[in-house]
């Protein structure tokens, strides 16, 4: 049977805070390489591909070839503009997607200064020897395992309830109690 986990939302603490602006810059940087990344791979290299090889085949034409070739295929050059504007829609198109997904969500998780603290049921303890952690299994939809301290691993039995704290939009942990 599923039980209802109660959430209520509370302002974050300065450090909190502070850790979305940080890793908000963070993403900002990353966007900004993958824009250009993209921009290189789609646009610049193929544009640069294109005119060299157009560049080569109308080199090794004749003055009379080279009319006919005018004749048949007169738009090549919208060929190429059209070809160029569609690239530069797939970099338009997969950057505003990267920014939906994070950083739209952190910066709204930064304006409203509000956190997300949520009850939850330890369903499953568990230590992991080959690293020395404890974590507890619990039954939050937004996080499923959380790392805590032996101390707290001790004090904790299956079926009890604690509270983890996470940004509500970026759904970025910050902790339990």
């Amino acid at each position: 049977m599923s039980r209802f986990n109660y959430r209520y939302e509370e302002p974050m603490e300065a450090a909190e805070l502070s850790f979305l602006q940080e890793k908000a810059i963070k993403e900002k940087r990353l966007l900004a390489r993958v824009i250009r990344n993209l921009s290189v791979i789609f646009v610049i290299i193929p544009c640069c591909m294109g005119i060299t090889l157009e560049s080569l085949k109308r080199s090794e034409l004749t003055p009379m070839l080279r009319e006919i070739e005018d004749k048949n295929d007169p738009d090549f050059v919208w060929n190429y503009i059209i070809a160029m504007i569609v690239l530069l829609l797939v970099v338009a198109i997969s950057s505003a997607v990267y920014y939906r997904r994070t950083l739209w969500k952190l910066t709204k998780d930064i304006k409203r200064n509000l956190k997300s603290v949520e009850q939850a049921v330890i369903e499953r303890k568990q230590h992991i020897s080959s690293n020395d952690s404890y974590h507890f299994f619990i039954d939050s939809k937004t996080k499923l395992s959380i790392e805590v301290s032996k101390d707290d691993f001790e004090k904790f039995d299956e079926g009890d309830e604690i509270n983890i704290e996470y940004s509500t939009y970026s759904k970025i942990y910050f902790g339990y109690f």
